[in-house]
């Protein structure tokens, strides 16, 4: 398989960025970058969320809410034994794929500020893992099997960061990580929305990439040798959670707005969820060609006009008179 890979594309780099619909994420990216020499795949998971958390001013939430400001930092590496990467291991496998995790690094920051009517928590998640069994050799073709691009981690995503361990995933964790020095704060929110779907909403959610990439918008770059698909869910959605609670309205809330661009270096045609590396056609060549030698002959036609307009001015130069 190795050396039929090497021979088509001796070092192919699939980069896939894309955003999922997770109504929590406003701006979750996925890349995935494969080689074919190593047999290893690269794929970078970034979850950014902005929670929104909103009461009337001088409530009693309000007074608990209003001056809390936190901020966590927390990074590791994981073999593919530790828990957190089973987890990920099987969000892959409902994906019908058989991707295989190695190791993996995780990132997990916040920030969180609260003022007189909202609190703001805005949250980043961020898995680096190096999988493997992604490629396959079909009929002497270089396959890329992305069906698992779609995963979702439902539950809890749980690493042991220092000295405890911490859910980088859900919507609550995140809520309750950032009010852990606010007891009477956390124990409200977690009273108002603790039973709620929101609560348990995961953030690591890829799951608006699951059409098929032949139905993803195609394009073929000849100048870079690059074949990209894109996909963009057109309209913002919001999610609302709301709660009356001692007469008065409380919600948490978020927006988010996808888009999903797919690329690969070479030409690519899309099957379902895989992509197969192919020549490139030799019309696409040709068209290049023909492009680029236009492009040749008006710079040496821009050159040679320039030449030419120096020459005229030279010789247009009155001859100067000197009288003694």
């Amino acid at each position: 398989m190795k050396n039929t890979a090497r021979s088509i594309i001796p070092l192919t780099a699939l980069a896939v960025l894309l955003i999922a619909i997770s109504p929590m994420a406003s701006a979750s990216t996925l890349t995935v970058n494969l080689n074919p020499k190593t047999g290893l795949a690269k794929v970078d998971s970034v979850s950014t969320t902005t929670i929104v958390f909103t009461y009337p001013a001088g409530s009693t939430v309000s007074n608990y809410f209003k001056n809390v400001s936190s901020t966590l930092n927390l990074k590791g590496s994981f073999e593919g034994s530790a828990d957190g990467a089973k987890e990920l291991q099987s969000s892959f496998d409902a994906g019908h794929s058989h991707v295989t995790v190695h190791n993996l690094t995780a990132a997990f920051d916040y920030s969180a500020k609260g003022n007189a009517t909202t609190f703001v928590v805005n949250k980043m998640t961020n898995i680096t893992a190096w999988v493997s069994g992604v490629f396959s050799v079909v009929n002497g073709s270089v396959r890329a099997d992305l069906g698992w691009r779609s995963y979702v981690i439902r539950g809890a995503l749980s690493f042991p960061f220092e000295d405890h361990s911490m859910d980088i995933n859900l919507v609550g964790s995140s809520m309750q990580a950032s009010l852990g020095s606010h007891e009477i704060a956390a124990g409200l929110l977690f009273t108002m929305f603790g039973a709620g779907s929101l609560w348990n909403r995961p953030t690591l959610n890829f799951s608006a990439l699951s059409t098929p990439l032949s139905t993803w918008t195609k394009n073929y770059d000849a100048s870079t040798n690059t074949t990209t698909f894109s996909k963009t869910i057109s309209g913002q959605s919001k999610f609302t959670a709301s709660i009356d609670y001692n007469g008065q309205s409380y919600s948490l809330s978020a927006i988010s707005d996808p888009s999903g661009v797919v690329s690969v270096q070479g030409y690519a045609n899309a099957s379902g969820d895989s992509l197969v590396i192919a020549p490139t056609p030799a019309s696409m060549t040709a068209n290049y060609l023909a492009a680029a030698a236009v492009v040749v002959v008006l710079v040496i036609a821009a050159g040679y006009l320039a030449l030419r307009s120096r020459a005229k001015a030279k010789t247009s130069i009155p001859a100067s008179s000197f009288s003694v």
